[in-house]
């Protein structure tokens, strides 16, 4: 079968492969029909992160088809469609029970798609077949009124940016959000799109580009230029992928506020401790535990229409994928029949 694969910068390119079998009786085999490209897949294919061994299996935004199921699986069945989550795991150990899907204690740290050896080569969304080891735990099937291609960069984007918001949203109804565009911008839009979609009246999108700031600003958002330190805020998200940006972030963390930054950082950034100290500010890091917020991000957009075509983006033929997955700015999803 054809895998869509990162041999090394810049280089994509379809490459056979075996096709997945089951893994056991609560496994199934899927069809990816809808992959969306996150930021991170950008980075992957410029070079701008390479902290990952090649070669790496591409897409870990997905809803898939339903191919074939173990003898054990009861929620999902041949012909429907599901979102998938990027994490790997089980469903039944303690982490998985209490709702840190990230934290499997079933799977080494960081079992993902799209991450290839590092991640534990499960493959990626852009391959003609998928496994999904735990499809009980792990799949959810398409809801009503949800198309595959609305729900494309849920599994991945989607669910990160609402960690970043909805939790602490409660008890504080007239919070404000600031977001911190930079290199995960598609990130950054979803952001907006979210807070919108979850009531918060006032949202703020700091950057120092243009276009980014005025596709914000259709989205609802306050634009606000990079370095303006004129207020603070109680939730802040980093979606900027830039150690003096995250840096900045933090230090507009107001009192008792939270930060959240979206990007894997790698190596060291000098932060404000000391005025976090004063503020009793809250860094939180580390990849979502998608699985658990995949649910209520599908209510938010049965409720309110949002959509991963929210924010401006290219709907592209799978075949498209080797010259286009990973370049320009714009959000993309590959799609096919």
């Amino acid at each position: 079968m054809r895998q869509l694969t990162l041999t090394d910068i810049g280089s994509v390119a379809w490459v056979e492969v075996a096709e997945p079998v089951l893994t056991g009786d609560g496994a199934a085999i899927v069809r990816p029909v809808a992959v969306a490209v996150c930021d991170f897949d950008r980075g992957l294919v410029s070079g701008r992160y390479t902290a990952l061994p090649y070669p790496i299996a591409l897409g870990h935004e997905m809803v898939a088809e339903v191919v074939e199921v173990g003898s054990q699986v009861r929620t999902i069945a041949p012909g429907m469609q599901i979102v998938l989550p990027l994490h790997i795991f089980c469903g039944a150990c303690a982490s998985c029970g209490s709702g840190l899907t990230n934290s499997c204690l079933s799977r080494p740290p960081l079992s993902n798609y799209g991450l290839g050896s590092r991640g534990g080569d499960w493959g990626g969304g852009m391959s003609d077949l998928l496994a999904v080891p735990y499809a009980d735990a792990m799949a959810v099937p398409l809801p009503p009124g949800l198309d595959k291609v609305a729900c494309a960069a849920v599994g991945c984007n989607m669910v990160d940016l609402y960690r970043t918001i909805a939790p602490y949203l409660a008890g504080r109804p007239d919070a404000e959000v600031l977001i911190v565009g930079g290199h995960a911008h598609n990130m950054a839009l979803y952001g907006v799109a979210v807070a919108r979609a979850l009531g918060v009246s006032s949202v703020s999108f700091m950057d120092d580009h243009p276009e980014r700031l005025a596709a914000a600003e259709q989205l609802g958002a306050r634009p606000v230029q990079l370095g303006d330190r004129s207020r603070l805020y109680p939730i802040v998200v980093d979606c900027s992928g830039d150690t003096e940006r995250v840096a900045l972030a933090l230090s507009l963390v107001g009192p008792d506020g939270v930060c959240t930054p979206v990007w894997p950082y790698v190596g060291s950034a000098d932060l404000p401790i000391g005025a976090m100290f004063l503020r009793n500010a809250t860094l939180v890091t580390g990849q979502p535990h998608a699985r658990a917020l995949m649910e209520p991000v599908l209510d938010l957009m049965q409720r309110t229409g949002l959509s991963s075509l929210f924010i401006p983006v290219e709907v592209l033929r799978w075949g498209e994928a080797p010259e286009k997955f990973g370049a320009g700015e714009v959000k993309r999803i590959f799609v096919r029949d």
